[in-house]
């Protein structure tokens, strides 16, 4: 079975409840999931294989919430290149800003710079289109499982 870090990027809470129902339904399969609120990286050194699953708001004027804002910046200050790293984004915005979900853009940009490598598209949930984030991400969870069993 598979093990995942959430690295959740959270203002109001969408982007945490959306991690927390995404690593329950992987617990309930038989998967290893832990969410941190506030991860470093020396969460992400503890469990080299765990696949990386960044789950982010996005705030202001496209930035990154305060709680993800340290592991972006720690990231691309000592660049450690992660090409055995797996991972995936599910990125929550509103697309009646210009910036829409920028900050789950950013983290996918800079992971890719680190050389990691993405499953599957990233999700983008638009608050103007859906009122049940947490829905919608399990559902697309449910199909990007299958692309990782592949």
């Amino acid at each position: 079975m598979a093990r995942f870090l959430f690295l959740v990027g959270s203002v109001y809470g969408n982007s945490s409840s959306v991690a927390e129902e995404c690593s329950e339904w992987l617990r309930s399969r038989g998967h290893a999931a832990e969410v941190f609120n506030t991860a470093s990286l020396q969460d992400l050194a503890s469990d080299p294989e765990a696949i990386l699953m960044v789950c982010t708001s996005t705030t202001g004027d496209g930035e990154l919430p305060d709680n993800i804002y340290p592991l972006y910046q720690a990231l691309r200050e000592e660049f450690p290149l992660m090409p055995e790293r797996r991972y995936a984004v599910i990125a929550l915005g509103d697309s009646s800003y210009e910036r829409f979900a920028d900050a789950g853009k950013q983290m996918d940009e800079l992971l890719t710079e680190l050389q990691a490598r993405r499953i599957g598209e990233p999700l983008f949930v638009d608050a103007c289109e859906t009122a049940d984030p947490e829905g919608e991400a399990l559902a697309w969870l449910k199909e990007w499982m299958a692309e990782l069993e592949a």
